[in-house]
Order: structure tokens, then C-alpha cells, then sequence
């Protein structure tokens, strides 16, 4: 219940307007396991209701990160963005998709939620994937996380190695 009205409370904030962030990414704007502009992926962004206060991630990849980091600490629910609304809805009944053609956050396997069942229909229709519970969406994030983590390192050093090479381009006479 509690998390039922985090959710509309956050979502009826949404209304403001049409420039001003939701309150939720106002209050967490980057994610706090990867440092990605949570404004940016508003489409997959979480928010983890702890006990202890609430945490705002980018993605289901660092909500899993966060989840064991902080294993400690207690639950009291987990909201999720509509893939198309981008409003944040509880995670427990969200209708997730499970890979397809359309590149994820922070993982070579997409996993989305979805507020209404047709909408992830369609979206499975279109791109791929497989339908799946949230429980479904967190157990492939664990399954995928080495993968997802190695390859991460690995943009990150080509990424590292270019602006070098580029900063060694600009220091030439």
C-alpha cells in the first residue's frame, strides 16, 4: 500500500509540466551505482523504497546492483517506469518483456516494464522478446550481470583510450 501511493504521489507529480522533471528524478537526478543521467532514461528508471529511505536507479541492472549491495536493508516496495508513459508503477505488477531487438539500460539483455499487458504485447509484436513477471526481469538481471558488468569495463576503457588519444591529438603544435 505504502508503495501505491509513492507511486501515484510521484506520478501525479508529473503533471507540472512539461519540462520539469518528474519529482523522483528531481529528487535522485543521477543513478547512484552507475552516475547516468536518470533523466535521460526515464523510460527505465526504478525507485527502491527502503526502509532506511528511498533510492532512485537508471535501471533494472543497478536496482539489482543496489538490491545486493544493500541487502541490509528493508524492502518496502520497488517502482518501475512504464517503458511508453515513463510514469513509475509498482514493479511487482508490471507486464515485463525479456530481451528483443531494442537495446537495454545498462545490459546486452533488455528487460522492460509495462503498465498494461497490450502495451508489452505489442511491444513483443514489434521487437521481440518474452513476456515475464518481475521476479522473471530480476532473476535475468542477476543471471546477466557478469556479462553486463564485463562489458561496461570494457566500453569504458575504449572510451577512456579515445578522449586520451584525442587529448594527446590536441597537445601536438
Amino acid at each position: 500500500m505504502k508503495l501505491a501511493v509513492l507511486c501515484i504521489a510521484l506520478s501525479g507529480l508529473l503533471l507540472i509540466g512539461a519540462t520539469s522533471a518528474p519529482r523522483d528524478v528531481q529528487l535522485f537526478p543521477e543513478c547512484p551505482i552507475c552516475g547516468m543521467d536518470r533523466r535521460q532514461y526515464s523510460h527505465s528508471r526504478m525507485v527502491i523504497d527502503y526502509k532506511e529511505g528511498p533510492v532512485g536507479t537508471c535501471s533494472i541492472h543497478c536496482a539489482g546492483a543496489d538490491l545486493a549491495v544493500n541487502r541490509h536493508k528493508h524492502v518496502q516496495g520497488i517502482a518501475v517506469a512504464d517503458f511508453g508513459g515513463k510514469q513509475l508503477i509498482p514493479a511487482q505488477t508490471a507486464f515485463w518483456v525479456i530481451g528483443g531487438k531494442r537495446s537495454g539500460v545498462m545490459t546486452q539483455r533488455a528487460k522492460w516494464a509495462f503498465e498494461k499487458r497490450a502495451d508489452a504485447e505489442a511491444f513483443v509484436r514489434d521487437y521481440g522478446g518474452s513476456r515475464a513477471s518481475f521476479d522473471d526481469a530480476v532473476k535475468a538481471t542477476f543471471e546477466d550481470m557478469y556479462t553486463d558488468i564485463k562489458a561496461i569495463r570494457k566500453r569504458a576503457q575504449k572510451h577512456k583510450v579515445r578522449a586520451s588519444q584525442s587529448t594527446e591529438a590536441r597537445e601536438l603544435p
